[in-house]
This record gives C-alpha cells, sequence and structure tokens, in this order.
C-alpha cells in the first residue's frame, strides 16, 4: 500500500466537515429552519474535497443542486453554508439562494444552479475568460450523470476541446438522476469514455477514493494550467440518502444496494488507513462536531435580510440620463454606425471579445464585425460552431469572471436557443449573487423582415426579454441611436 499523502489529515478534517454538515442539515431541515429544497452530498465527499485539494484560492468553481460539499471543499464555512439554507442574511448568497444557489466569488465559489448543465458552460466561459485575461487560472464544472445526457455537455465540452480552454469536467456519477437509474438513461453509461468524442482526455477514477480522485484530478488540473486543454474525469460514486430531504427513497431503489455503498464510505476509508498509520483522528472528529454545533446555533441566531432589500441587485446600476453627442450632419448605416461603436470600445478595453458565426475573419453575415479580426486576432474575434446555448452559456461564464463578451447572433431568431441560458443565468446572476458579480454582456442580432428569409430568420423577440428582470433591452431606431447605444452598453455591467 502506497503511503499517505502529507494532506492527509486535511483531506479527511475536510470530508468530516461535509459529512457531519450535511447530517447536521438533514435534522435541521425535519425541524423545519430550512426553507426550501435540500440536497445532501452525503457519501461523496471525496469528489469535491479531492478536487478541490489542486486547486488555488483564484481558481474557480461551478457546480450543480448537489453543491454543499463543492462550497465547503472550496473555502466557504459551515457557518455562512447553514446560513444560507436558513435564508439569513449572513448566509453565503445573503439569504437568497438557499441549498441549491450557493454564492461566494470571494472564494473561488462562482455558484451552483438548480438547472441541469450551465455549470459546464460556464465553467468553459471562465477557460475562455483566462484566455483573454493571459491568466493560467483553471476553472472547474462539478455536474451529475443525469447532465451528460443534456446538450450543454455535448455543447461545452465540444467547445472547451476546440480552443484548448483550460477546464476540468468532473461528473460525479452517483447511478441516478433524480431516480432515474443512469444505466436505464445512458446509451452509453461509459461517461469517461465520452471524452474521445470531443478530443479530449477521459479518466474513470474511484469517486469514493480521495486519493484516487486527488491523484487524477492534480494531473487535469496541471494540464490545464499549461494550456493542454480540458479534462474529463469520471468520479464513479453513490448517494446514500434521498435525493432531496423529504423525498422517498425506496422505490426506485433497495436497502440492500445503499447498505452495499456505505460498507464503501470514503470517509471511513481514509479513516482506516490513517488510524492503521498511527494518525489520531479523535480530536478532529471533536473539532469538527463542535464547529458545526457551533455554526447552527450562530446561524439559527443569524438575522434575516431586510424586506426592502428584496428587490436590490436586479441590476447592477441605476437608469441615469445620458448626455448625447450632437448627430452632427454625417449619414452612415446601422451595421456602420454599430461597427464604429464597436471596434472603439475593443480599442479601448482589452476584455471585450466577439463570439459568433463566421464574425471571424468574414466579418459577419451582415458585416458587422468587418475588418476587426485583422485588428484583434481570432482570440478576440472567435468564430463558433452553431451551438447557440453553448456559446450563450460560455458567454455568461465569461462575463462572470472578468471579460466583456459580445455575441454576435446574426438573425435574432437564434437566440431563442439560448433562451434558458439568458433568462435563468445572465438575467439572474447578479440578483442571486447580492451584486457580487457583475454581468457585462452584450447580446444582439438582426430583426425584421427586410431579409426576404422567411419566418425563421425575420422574428422581432424584444417583447419577451422585456419582461425579464436583469436584462436591458435596447431596439434603436436610427444608426445615430444604434451607435450611442452599443457604446453605452459596453461600459454598463448590466446584460444587454
Amino acid at each position: 500500500m502506497t503511503p499517505l499523502p502529507t494532506n492527509a489529515t486535511a483531506l479527511f478534517q475536510s470530508m468530516l466537515r461535509i459529512r457531519k454538515c450535511e447530517e447536521e442539515l438533514a435534522k435541521c431541515h425535519q425541524r423545519g429552519l430550512i426553507h426550501g429544497a435540500c440536497h445532501t452530498y452525503v457519501g461523496q465527499e471525496a469528489i469535491a474535497v479531492g478536487v478541490c485539494s489542486r486547486l488555488r484560492k483564484d481558481d474557480v468553481v461551478f457546480s450543480t443542486h448537489r453543491g454543499h460539499g463543492h462550497a465547503l471543499a472550496k473555502g466557504v464555512s459551515t457557518f455562512e453554508l447553514i446560513a444560507e439554507l436558513f435564508g439569513r442574511e449572513t448566509g453565503c448568497s445573503r439569504g437568497r439562494g438557499g441549498s441549491m444557489h450557493l454564492f461566494a466569488p470571494e472564494t473561488g465559489m462562482m455558484g451552483t444552479s438548480g438547472i441541469v448543465g450551465p455549470c459546464i458552460l460556464q465553467a468553459a466561459g471562465a477557460g475562455y475568460s483566462f484566455h483573454i485575461l493571459k491568466s493560467d487560472r483553471v476553472a472547474v464544472a462539478f455536474f451529475g450523470d443525469g447532465a451528460v445526457n443534456n446538450g450543454a455537455f455535448h455543447e461545452g465540452l465540444n467547445l472547451a476541446s476546440i480552443w484548448k480552454l483550460p477546464v476540468l469536467f468532473v461528473c460525479e456519477n452517483n447511478q441516478f438522476a433524480t431516480e432515474v437509474p443512469f444505466a436505464y438513461a445512458a446509451g452509453n453509461p461509459e461517461v469517461a469514455t465520452r471524452g474521445t468524442a470531443y478530443g479530449i482526455p477521459g479518466v474513470l477514477v474511484d469517486g469514493n477514493d480521495v486519493l484516487a480522485v486527488q491523484e487524477a484530478a492534480g494531473k487535469a488540473v496541471e494540464r490545464a494550467r499549461a494550456g493542454n486543454g480540458p479534462t474529463l474525469l469520471e468520479c464513479r460514486t453513490y448517494r446514500t440518502r434521498a435525493h432531496a430531504e423529504g423525498m422517498g427513497d425506496f422505490g426506485y431503489r433497495t436497502r440492500e444496494e445503499v447498505d452495499e455503498w456505505k460498507k464503501l464510505c470514503p470517509i471511513e476509508r481514509l479513516r482506516s488507513r490513517m488510524v492503521t498509520s498511527g494518525l489520531s483522528v479523535s480530536d478532529i472528529e471533536k473539532a469538527i462536531e463542535t464547529e458545526v454545533a457551533d455554526a447552527t446555533q450562530a446561524a439559527e441566531r443569524a438575522t434575516w435580510p431586510e424586506p426592502a432589500s428584496a428587490a436590490s441587485f436586479i441590476y447592477a446600476e441605476p437608469r441615469t440620463p445620458i448626455t448625447a453627442p450632437s448627430p452632427g450632419t454625417r449619414e452612415i448605416t446601422f451595421m456602420a454606425a454599430t461597427l464604429e461603436a464597436l471596434s472603439d470600445a475593443m480599442a479601448s478595453d482589452d476584455t471585450i471579445f466577439v463570439l459568433g458565426e463566421g464574425i471571424g475573419k468574414r466579418g459577419g453575415n451582415f458585416k458587422t464585425t468587418a475588418g476587426l479580426y485583422e485588428k484583434y486576432g481570432p482570440q478576440r474575434l472567435c468564430d463558433t460552431p452553431i451551438a447557440e446555448r453553448g456559446f450563450v452559456g460560455l458567454a455568461g461564464g465569461a462575463a462572470m469572471t472578468g471579460s466583456r463578451p459580445v455575441v454576435d447572433f446574426m438573425f435574432a431568431d437564434f437566440v431563442l436557443d439560448g433562451l434558458g441560458e439568458i433568462i435563468n443565468q445572465i438575467a439572474k446572476m447578479q440578483y442571486m449573487s447580492s451584486g457580487r458579480l457583475k454581468m457585462p454582456i452584450l447580446l444582439r442580432g438582426c430583426i425584421g423582415v427586410g431579409h426576404s428569409a422567411a419566418t425563421h430568420h425575420s422574428g422581432n423577440y424584444y417583447p419577451l426579454f422585456a419582461q425579464v428582470p436583469g436584462l436591458r433591452v435596447v431596439v434603436p431606431s436610427n444608426p445615430y441611436d444604434a451607435k450611442g447605444l452599443l457604446t453605452h452598453a459596453l461600459r454598463c455591467h448590466d446584460p444587454v
């Protein structure tokens, strides 16, 4: 047997913290202290701890609805987590998120999502940001086996592969997507083998062995940081509690199956090795139990958010009047006007980049980016595959991590393929993070019937978006307004 690593005690402590916190939260759910769902991470602790042990503080993590363990492993305190599930102002999302929406960008925890799949695209977006910012930071997406049958998985891994983005995709294969067995739902249930389809390494690891996870994650992070692209890591594991607290558990699996997996407990596995090696664990166990008990009591005493703050952080900036320059006498087209605005903005802000189909050397279907490729190169004028959900979700993750993406849809009809990412993620991100994350992203496309292109290329969908809190919707009526509004949009911190 190989000797224990020097950080074995820290790994054990971190896994035990997650386990004890989750067991306490399950009791708190029964007591009515948690207002909403509670998806515990019991049984999967080795994955979050093993992966995050290989990350720096400035590396970023995007997670799923079962994200308590990822938050704790990335540095969120026990108190901040419990207070968030209690809905208190001192919670990591300031009481706005609960169990499924955990934000702590200060520690690199960029958020968890109640929707399956967006974390994959957002992590790819963070990777793209790190390219633009010339940083060696790494992004991680944690997701369950159910997400690998989702379009976001295909689009996200493909985009990360073609651009060699510094991303680690971690599939926590716990055998069930809610209550549907993965063996039933997947034509290819070997997740790691899917990496080959995207031209990236796919690695299968025992997700209940924290040392094996740490080793595999270390290699993947090193590969990403060196500029060699993403890795898909499949961690085989099992959640030993119900999908969510309060749900029935044995209509789709047996008690005997659960009991067999409990024997493979990742914490007990490491504990046994530590004791055999002569390391003491009792003091650690007592300290963690005290920490969790104290955090729970403090969270119960913590204050509720002020009701008056319920509508805060929907937008980053107040709506202020703009003093427009004189229109002058020059006459140019819409496209020429917006091209001037975009070119000027890109010259003064190195974080702006453009995504879209044919917007690179070709200059866009309507010459919306003509000449910019020669000035700014392929990273800032980035041609995409036909994958609107993918590159919209990627742009959202990029905006969260320091860059300013512009998404060129060509025709506005194509916006609809990215609808979930725009409405459920981009529009809500500032609100859910209590204003700590900004969303400086511009999404644009041509509307109207002037192209004789029939119904799939002539739609006007702006009334749909005008109803969505968090979005700013602009429909200029002339080139002068188009240039000014585009210029202003590329300076503000809200999605437009």
